[in-house]
Parts: C-alpha cells; structure tokens; sequence
C-alpha cells in the first residue's frame, strides 16, 4: 500500500487546427457520468480527454504511515552552544492516547523534539 495519494486533473485544452488554437478551453468538464465513453469528452470544448494537459499532483497520505521517532534534537544548553542529551529513540511514558505518551521516559522531552521516521 502506497503511502503516496495522486490526484489527476486535466487542465487547458491544447488541440489546434493547422497550427491555431481550436478554442480557449480553460479546463477539462467531464461530459458524462463516470464511467461512461462520454466522460472522455469535454462538455465545454467537445474534445478528447487526451488533448487537456495532464496535472498529476501527489500529496503523503499520512493515515496510511507508520510513525515512530528517533534521535532527540533538543538543545539543552542553547545560551552557550549546542548540546544534545544524547536520546537516541523516543519511548512513551505511559500508553498511546494519554497526555503522558507525548513525552519521553527516557529523556522526558516532547516528542516534538524527536526525528520522525516513517
């Protein structure tokens, strides 16, 4: 299971007739219901499907990952340089759903201040 969700949408209308612009279609409008060969056709310009641009955009579906946190990055000691409490893994300090699971036992910061692996 992808943890990638990719949308499509059709844009433009790029057809053109020896060299000219057939029309200014902005955007592709589904002709038909779903499914059916007329939703392959445009319902403002009338043309294929294939003479829109593509827009492809892909967006990280965060329901489908897994989160753990690793290495804390806190900085202990930010008035005089840098310093790390050297926490290498987050580990709850009471069980999931509780105000408490957001803090570390080891370390006892937040695990905002944990790396996020996915």
């Amino acid at each position: 299971m992808s943890m990638w969700k990719e949308t499509v949408t059709y844009g433009m209308c790029v057809n053109r007739i020896d060299g000219v612009k057939k029309d200014y279609c902005k955007h592709f409008l589904a002709g038909g219901e779903e499914g059916t060969p007329e939703a392959l056709f445009c319902g403002g310009c009338g043309c294929h499907v294939c003479f829109h641009k593509k827009n492809v955009t892909k967006e990280f579906d965060i329901t489908n990952a897994i989160v753990k946190y690793g290495q804390c990055a806190k900085n202990h000691a930010a008035h005089i340089g840098k310093s790390t409490d050297g926490c290498r893994e987050f580990m709850a300090a009471d069980k999931e759903g509780t105000p408490e699971a957001l803090f570390c036992a080891a370390c006892g910061c937040h695990r905002n201040f944990h790396e996020q692996i996915y």
